[in-house]
């Protein structure tokens, strides 16, 4: 009789070995723990009782988040991975059914202080799930999350913003010769992502004659170095039609291939997007500044004015950042009139909540056209003073 092989796995990108049974999957560090992982799983099933009612939080969470999340990209799990490991290491060895909601509180509290607000609430609604779970399982009769004094306090908010009219001009006037420059005159001229600005080919993305931009492909991260391409967005809406606006179109017109390329012309790695950003933040500086950093008040017209006994002006940094130009063509958009359903449409949202809550907000341009337009109105009414109220009315 034949001996029967031996089932060896595959390591992941994280290091970790994984099995499939009965559609759930079982993680392990090493191929043992693994199949250990797994053939726990089929005594307890067998039992009738897949979880014992003194599972500590740890114990929960290593099972419970493979057989939750069974389908997301390697990437999305080692984020949630990274939330229950930050509940694990205050709470992992106390027994799930002896947690109180001022634990929770008090791992946000520690472990979540100074992170942004939508980094927090992915965090509650993770622990809240969780523990939903175990009560649905039967070990726990309350889940502690959803008490109000185990609420998480409020994060830090975006901290993107509208870009200025100098700079503004800076972007479309200097450094156009930067691999860069394509891409971010893309971001500030349609709104894309950088997310999808990674992906887009000019041949496949542009038309020129008709003066539109198709967005039908994104980039995800494939682990930790690489981006994918596929035809899946952020949202039903990310695939879109976007007008092309001419600064745009005069900024990509006789250039081929990606928009954002790396160096040899081939989709950017994350380490190649970022290189490039900070590559075209240095280009910039020096286009402003007249020379490089590190070259401030050491060259010989900078030396010349410091013998005059003047001072220098000071350096001027460029701290404009990929999604700031996104967040810019929203503003310029509503500031000059485009109907919210229209921006919806061109930024590829769900729905309006986001434009209104973080791209709507009232710029000066927009107050100082509004009082403008105020003021015309009431001074084309000026009431005559010899004219019946009433009548008036």
């Amino acid at each position: 009789m034949p001996r029967p092989k031996k089932q060896h796995l595959i390591k992941r990108a994280d290091g970790r070995y994984r099995c499939y049974y009965h559609g759930k999957y079982f993680y392990g560090y090493t191929e043992e723990e693994a199949f250990q992982a797994r053939d726990e799983y089929k005594e307890a099933e067998a039992s009738g009782n897949i979880y014992r009612p003194d599972v500590t939080v740890l114990e929960y969470a290593l099972k419970w988040l493979p057989i939750a999340r069974p389908t997301i990209a390697d990437s999305t799990y080692r984020g949630l991975a990274c939330h229950l490991e930050k509940l694990a290491k205050a709470l992992g060895n106390k027994a799930i059914v002896d947690v109180k909601p001022s634990e929770i509180k008090e791992v946000y509290s520690t472990e979540y202080l100074g992170l942004s607000n939508k980094y927090i609430l992915n965090a509650k609604q993770l622990f809240t799930e969780m523990f939903d779970s175990a009560v649905s399982d039967g070990i726990i009769q309350r889940n502690p999350c959803r008490e109000k004094s185990a609420l998480p306090h409020r994060g830090t908010v975006g901290s993107h913003r509208a870009i200025t009219e100098q700079e503004r001009y800076w972007i479309e006037n200097l450094c156009l010769d930067h691999r860069a420059h394509a891409a971010a005159m893309t971001m500030l001229w349609a709104g894309v992502r950088p997310q999808e600005v990674k992906a887009m080919k000019i041949e496949d993305c542009i038309d020129f004659e008709k003066d539109t931009i198709t967005l039908s492909e994104f980039v995800h991260l494939d682990g930790y170095v690489h981006y994918k391409v596929t035809n899946k967005g952020k949202n039903d809406l990310a695939a879109r039609t976007i007008p092309l606006f001419s600064p745009l179109k005069k900024a990509l017109q006789g250039k081929s291939g990606y928009i954002a390329p790396s160096a040899d012309g081939k989709l950017v790695s994350v380490r190649a997007w970022r290189c490039l950003w900070l590559s075209y933040k240095a280009a910039m500086e020096k286009a402003i500044n007249g020379c490089d950093r590190r070259w401030y008040g050491r060259t010989k017209a900078h030396k010349a004015i410091l013998a005059a006994g003047k001072k220098l002006p000071p350096y001027i940094e460029f701290t404009v950042v990929p999604y700031d130009l996104r967040h810019s063509f929203c503003v310029f958009c509503r500031d000059h009139g485009v109907e919210l359903n229209t921006c919806i449409k061109w930024m590829g949202h769900a729905d309006s909540q986001m434009i209104l809550k973080i791209y709507d907000a009232v710029s000066k341009n927009r107050s100082a056209a509004e009082a403008a337009k105020l003021e015309a109105a009431i001074s084309g009414k000026t009431a005559d003073p010899n004219s019946d109220p009433i009548e008036s009315a």
